[in-house]
């Protein structure tokens, strides 16, 4: 019971870049919570709207909003988390995002921890993870051996293609990762959610 109450005066803040992100990473915390022997540290997920916000927009939204409200109500931001997706970085700038800078700047602001998760190469490549749990909800008799698709986002438009649907990312996902076997994908993206989980104070 003490763990239970330290973590309820504590909180961790996820961003993330976009919608599916949000609908995911809510989805996995809702996972957490239901495999975990104590209680999670509370947590909220923030969605920057975009990857380029991470420099814009983080470090404001932490300053003038999150901080301030914590604060009002006795509650210490101890952990905050950054999702993204690595395909940006790795195709089209590397440089597009300072995190050291960022690291520097969030300590400043007295919150203890920083943990970057990087999507690799986007949240589509993660929801692959369950080809099983995709083709049930989709109501393909088959798995299909091969996806057309140079990366993660092309290969999910292909298997919905074979169910004569057509993939939206955000917001509409949510039925769909509402109906995926989490725990697959954690097992295969474990190493990069160590630090998610060890800070939530999961305990399996």
């Amino acid at each position: 019971m003490k763990r239970q109450k330290e973590n309820k005066s504590q909180r961790i803040v996820i961003f993330v870049e976009g919608d599916t992100d949000e609908v995911f990473f809510k989805a996995l915390l809702e996972y957490y919570k239901s495999v975990s022997r104590t209680e999670l540290v509370p947590c909220d997920v923030c969605n920057l709207k975009g990857v380029t916000r991470y420099t814009s927009k983080l470090l404001a939204k932490l300053k003038n909003d999150i901080l301030p409200d914590a604060k009002s109500k006795n509650i210490n931001i101890r952990t905050v988390c950054c999702s993204y997706d690595t395909d940006v970085f790795e195709v089209r700038n590397p440089l597009i995002v300072n995190w050291d800078s960022i690291r520097k700047s969030v300590k400043r602001m007295g919150v203890e921890n920083f943990i970057r998760i990087g999507v690799c190469s986007s949240i589509e490549d993660w929801i692959l993870d369950d080809m099983e749990g995709l083709c049930a909800y989709l109501k393909l008799k088959q798995i299909p051996n091969v996806l057309k698709g140079t990366d993660g986002n092309a290969k999910l438009s292909d298997l919905y293609s074979k169910a004569r649907r057509t993939y939206s990312k955000g917001y509409a996902t949510h039925e769909m990762i509402k109906n995926l076997d989490l725990s697959k994908i954690r097992v295969k993206r474990q190493s990069v959610l160590n630090e998610l989980e060890e800070a939530l104070d999961v305990k399996w």
